[in-house]
């Protein structure tokens, strides 16, 4: 994957990322690629010479095979779509990073949402504009957990 494309992935390269894999699969189909998922981080721990390095996984779909050890849920009620694997997974998250304006939540509830403001208020949050620096908080939760074991389970 090339830095400059555009995608998830590229970013990520563009951040500083060493590595960066895109796994597309049919809808439905996700199961089907977990093999070719885990070739790649295997190849990923052996370049690591079995120190396994922080993974960042841009996945709502894979949370169906693994439990990660820290999921942020990205949600910005300016958007019309809204992912129903988001949706689905929105409970899971250990904390909501908000876009827009902090007065947007929860009053400003679109209809693709269909959240209970109840999950709204008792997620951990933080606001974080588009392409701003990543919030304190957040840099806490993850240097928190980077400097424990790692804690992904599939």
């Amino acid at each position: 994957m090339q830095a400059d494309t555009g995608t998830d992935s590229a970013r990520f390269l563009a951040a500083g990322a060493r590595r960066s894999f895109w796994l597309r699969t049919k809808q439905g189909f996700l199961a089907e690629g977990l093999p070719l998922l885990r070739a790649a981080l295997q190849e990923t721990l052996a370049d690591a010479n079995g120190d396994l390095p922080p993974l960042i996984v841009e996945s709502n779909s894979l949370l169906q095979f693994l439990k990660p050890s820290l999921y942020f849920s990205v949600v910005d009620p300016a958007k019309e779509d809204f992912k129903d694997s988001a949706r689905v997974a929105l409970d899971r998250a250990d904390a909501l990073v908000l876009r827009g304006s902090s007065d947007s939540f929860p009053s400003m509830e679109p209809a693709w949402m269909k959240l209970p403001s109840r999950l709204l208020r008792e997620k951990p949050s933080v606001s974080q504009g588009e392409g701003e620096p990543l919030p304190e908080p957040l840099r806490v939760l993850v240097r928190r957990m980077l400097e424990g074991p790692p804690g992904v389970s599939i």
